[in-house]
């Protein structure tokens, strides 16, 4: 089974390196989607693939995804349809 979330981290989320660590998570797990900030620079991620790889991804944010963050508050939205990403993109390297 497939399925696909959109998180959204608020608070600290600006150069402490959420980007980096959530980018290199989904593509470890095999996961695809886009991690940016949005307009309003909170932290958007939307990740699809396998469920158990989308549920240790959430595990995995629940955590805390940087130990430089001062805090790690999220919104999390849960999806039975996929939208087909093919890479995992992200707004830094």
């Amino acid at each position: 089974m497939t399925k696909r979330v959109k998180i959204t981290f608020f608070g600290d989320v600006k150069d402490n390196g959420h980007r980096f660590f959530i980018k290199q998570k989904a593509i470890e797990l095999g996961l695809k989607g886009y991690c940016e900030l949005n307009g309003t620079h909170q932290l958007e991620v939307e990740v699809e693939g396998s469920t158990n790889a989308v549920d240790e991804f959430i595990h995995f944010a629940q955590k805390g995804v940087s130990l430089q963050a001062q805090s790690n508050q999220f919104t999390l939205e849960i999806f039975d349809n996929l939208i087909g990403y093919k890479v995992m993109k992200s707004d830094i390297v």
